[in-house]
């Protein structure tokens, strides 16, 4: 038997007990009912990643557990219809951030935009729009992206960016070091070529994962070793930079803490070049600071005096509820979290709408007494 003869059976072998083992998995998981969710709600963009598929009314299949009925309109977005010219007499924000922001879970009328959106109306006595392009597992990265091939062209007067300091921080390293379109780069355009093999790949993903217990098995193993690795990647190389003795013990569990670290340089990189964009485009940009229940109730070290800097010396507004949260008892601050202390309950949504709103009213005053 020749070399290449050789070759071919021993391929054929290793290709036959993977799939034979793929099998068993498949099997086995379907026999004991493993826990599956359909990718309903989510589809692939070959620049973006995840974004949600337009003109589509479904329900959640359990996740974040909620079954509630969720519309995404013609644009891809979480909310409702809006026309692509601003209205006269309208000011128009454009929402920019990730499942938090997005909130599938809760009813619309509930949501912190849309509490901000009747209170700025009733404040300025004219409409205000608040156009939520949040999406699920987005970082500061994406949500560029999102600006610049999306919301822009609705010709928003701000932009406000729902930071998460949960995963934006170690999630926007992640997202480079996996090789996307980079937008620091303005990779945009992408031949065609590539353009349809990354869309056709993205398809048969999403096929294997509503169509294989096995893959969705495997895949969601996968992106957990992942997220642990970024995770460790965004650690600080050394803690004292952050200027607190006490920090070195906790940074082992939060990247969100390591100021110098590379994670936090590329997020501070990300969110300039946002501002540049925005303000090209006329806009004002305002940062939207949201903590995890852990981080607030752990009482951490977080650089939120170096952020805040950070976003003055650049002209960036901001608004935040730190101040108002460290006022609360435990249990008053775990009410406003859903079980999995990442994501926001409708109490959650009124206490950061309301805590916020002052400084969102007053970035809006500025900006338009100084044009």
């Amino acid at each position: 038997m020749g070399f290449f003869q050789r070759f071919a059976v021993s391929a054929l072998l290793v290709a036959g007990s993977i799939a034979f083992s793929l099998g068993l998995i498949e099997a086995g998981l379907r026999v004991i009912d493993h826990p599956r969710h359909e990718a309903r709600i989510l589809c692939l963009d070959a620049i973006m990643g995840n974004v949600y598929c337009p003109n589509i009314a479904e329900r959640l299949d359990n996740m974040y557990d909620s079954t509630l009925l969720v519309t995404i309109n013609s644009e891809g977005m979480a909310d409702r219809e809006y026309v692509a010219s601003k209205p006269a007499n309208t000011i128009r924000i454009a929402l920019l951030g990730d499942s938090v922001a997005a909130s599938l879970y809760t009813p619309n009328p509930e949501k912190y935009k849309s509490l901000w959106e009747a209170a700025l109306s009733r404040r300025f006595g004219r409409p205000v729009e608040i156009m939520n392009f949040a999406i699920d597992g987005t970082g500061t990265w994406e949500q560029l992206q999102m600006f610049h091939l999306r919301a822009r062209r609705f010709q928003p007067d701000f932009v406000v960016l729902a930071f998460y300091w949960g995963n934006d921080i170690w999630g926007n390293l992640a997202s480079r070091d996996r090789g996307r379109a980079n937008p620091l780069k303005d990779e945009y355009s992408v031949p065609s070529s590539v353009m349809s093999v990354r869309v056709a790949h993205r398809k048969l993903i999403r096929w294997l994962w509503n169509n294989s217990a096995a893959y969705q098995f495997l895949d969601t193993l996968k992106e957990k070793i992942e997220t642990m690795l970024a995770v460790k990647r965004a650690l600080p190389a050394a803690a004292p930079a952050t200027g607190v003795a006490n920090v070195a013990a906790a940074a082992i569990n939060d990247p969100a803490l390591a100021w110098d670290s590379e994670a936090w340089q590329l997020t501070r990189q990300l969110i300039l070049k946002l501002k540049s964009e925005t303000s090209q485009a006329g806009a004002g940009l305002l940062l939207f600071h949201l903590p995890t229940l852990d981080q607030v109730e752990s009482q951490q070290n977080l650089p939120v005096a170096k952020f805040r800097e950070f976003l003055q010396q650049n002209d960036i507004g901001q608004a935040d509820a730190f101040e108002p949260l460290s006022r609360l008892t435990s249990a008053q601050r775990t009410a406003l979290y859903i079980g999995d202390r990442w994501h926001l309950t409708s109490e959650g949504h009124r206490f950061f709408a309301a805590e916020s709103l002052p400084a969102l009213q007053a970035f809006i005053e500025r900006r338009a007494a100084a044009k």
